[in-house]
């Protein structure tokens, strides 16, 4: 059975609402209400977001926060496998969050240090406090870190209630448990009530904790909300790589000089999708998703053109879409901008039809020698290039039959076809078949 915490919307919208609505009804304050050990302040809430996978989902909520003028506390584990704050990248992005004037805490994994006393524990945040103040350069500063809380909790580190270890405020200290009302989002779902909920039984004291990774602009599986942060983290660390590279002025060895550039710009999630199963080892379905992907971003091409050249919508989507004409999409492009298949691909003919030829082969079945795809893919990034440069270059008019009589004339359009027939690879034959079939969408003299 699917309870109302399951259904609860976890995307950086349904966030900024919350935390508004938290805001109203409370002040938002840090531990440092845990320095009067015998009382807390009436009412209050703490929002501590631990930072379990993802940095970058951390900032996103920070600067929420920020604009809103709300403090939160974000916690850094030192010890996981998703993050590393001894990264560059990372390390900037932790620095950014503290300055946006929010608390910075130490996330402690008591089973990493295989802690089984509270005087083992004292020993092992201290080691870890040193480390994180230094890695976030607090020591240069007046600021520091002033409270912790546990990773991964177990009877054991609920049962340790002080409310200060080693210096540091303890988020899971006895006060906090017995008299602040929590909730969190562990795992992408929300224990023991959502965050609404929290908030409609009006309590006088409220602890959130959230973990960033789950709250993005799209909602979905917790385990989603995972695969996507590890292939983000991936695609920096690629880049950071290719950089480096760059940098010192060695030679990528990949193969994938253009893709690695272009195809995150050009088409971000399909391109970096196709990188993924190229460097996976995946190189054909890689090539053949990268071709399909040049084969729509030509054939758009193709329809805005006669759309300036005033052939209707409907006309257009019948001449690309059907098959039995197999137009080709490149051939048609170059005669539309009246560019040699060179000048508009940046490579000569023969290598876009070995492309195309390599292309066919795999879709039916045939092997193809592999030694020649990584030049195949890399062309095909410089092809997409160089046609979407001439999207910049669209005439407001053609130069065609087909710009100089009403749209819906067929014979304006029949004439354009047989005019560029051979550049096309089309009969006389094939365009009157194709005008044929498509006399209610081409009617005579309308």
């Amino acid at each position: 059975m699917v309870t109302n915490r399951q259904k609860a919307s976890f995307t950086l919208r349904e966030y900024e609402k919350l935390l508004k609505h938290t805001s109203r009804n409370y002040r938002c304050v840090g531990f440092e209400v845990l320095d009067d050990p015998d009382s807390l302040p009436e009412r209050f809430a703490i929002i501590r977001h631990d930072i379990d996978i993802s940095p970058k989902a951390a900032l996103d909520l920070a600067r929420i926060e920020a604009e809103n003028n709300i403090r939160a506390t974000y916690t850094i584990l030192l010890t996981g496998e998703f993050y590393s704050p001894f990264e560059q990248g990372t390390r900037k992005v932790l620095q950014e969050i503290a300055g946006l004037g929010h608390d910075v805490g130490l996330h402690f994994d008591a089973a990493w240090h295989k802690i089984s006393s509270e005087a083992e524990l004292e020993g092992a945040i201290r080691f870890e406090l040193e480390i994180l103040n230094r890695l976030l350069g607090f020591e240069k500063t007046s600021g520091d870190v002033k409270m912790f809380s546990f990773h991964n909790t177990t009877p054991f580190t609920m049962a340790c209630r002080q409310t200060s270890y080693a210096g540091l405020r303890n988020a899971y200290a006895g006060i906090l448990q017995s008299q602040v009302s929590y909730t969190s989002d562990s795992n992408g779902y929300w224990i023991h009530r959502s965050w609404e909920e929290l908030l409609s039984e009006a309590p006088l004291r409220i602890q959130v904790l959230t973990h960033p990774e789950w709250w993005n602009d799209r909602d979905g599986e917790p385990a989603e909300k995972v695969c996507q942060h590890l292939d983000l983290r991936s695609k920096r660390a690629w880049e950071s790589y290719c950089i480096s590279l760059r940098t010192g002025g060695r030679c990528n060895k990949s193969g994938l000089d253009e893709a690695s550039s272009c195809l995150p710009l050009l088409i971000p999630r399909e391109g970096e999708q196709i990188l993924r199963l190229w460097l996976d080892g995946r190189r054909e379905p890689a090539f053949l998703g990268l071709y399909r992907c040049f084969e729509r971003l030509t054939k758009t091409m193709v329809s805005r053109y006669l759309q300036r050249m005033a052939a209707p919508a409907r006309e257009v989507a019948a001449l690309l879409s059907d098959h039995k004409l197999q137009l080709d999409p490149v051939a048609a492009l170059a005669l539309l901008t009246s560019q040699p298949v060179s000048r508009l691909l940046g490579f000569s003919g023969s290598t876009y039809r070995a492309i195309t030829n390599a292309r066919n082969s795999l879709i039916h079945g045939f092997p193809v020698r592999t030694v020649n795809l990584p030049r195949h893919f890399n062309a095909l990034c410089v092809a997409m290039v160089n046609v979407a440069k001439w999207s910049k270059a669209i005439p407001k008019g053609g130069n065609s039959p087909a710009s100089k009589t009403p749209a819906s004339d067929v014979g304006a359009l029949s004439a354009w076809l047989t005019a560029g027939a051979e550049r096309l690879g089309l009969g006389a034959e094939e365009v009157a078949a194709f005008l044929g079939r498509h006399r209610e969408i081409f009617p005579e003299g309308d």
